[in-house]
């Protein structure tokens, strides 16, 4: 038996969501990615396209926040 593949998930929603607030978790979709850069480029390109990404997770307890995306988005954008 082989290993086990981990991807990195992207989990956004494209409804309306202020921040701080939590998300309808029915309309939260995720995506799989293989690495890292892939994850966040997907998530870089749903913020420009307006929806709203809630976390990165992947393996090795990685976990990014939604305010932390965006942080990083606003750096990658002024860029």
């Amino acid at each position: 038996m082989g290993e086990e593949m981990q991807y990195y998930k992207v989990f956004y929603t494209d409804r309306p969501l202020p921040a701080g607030e939590e998300p309808d978790y029915f309309f939260i979709i995720p995506l799989d990615f293989v690495t890292k850069e892939e994850a966040m480029s997907k998530a870089f390109k749903l913020i420009f396209s307006g929806a709203v990404v809630w976390k990165i997770e992947g393996p090795d307890g990685f976990r990014i926040d939604r305010k932390e995306i965006e942080r990083q988005y606003r750096i990658f954008k002024s860029t």
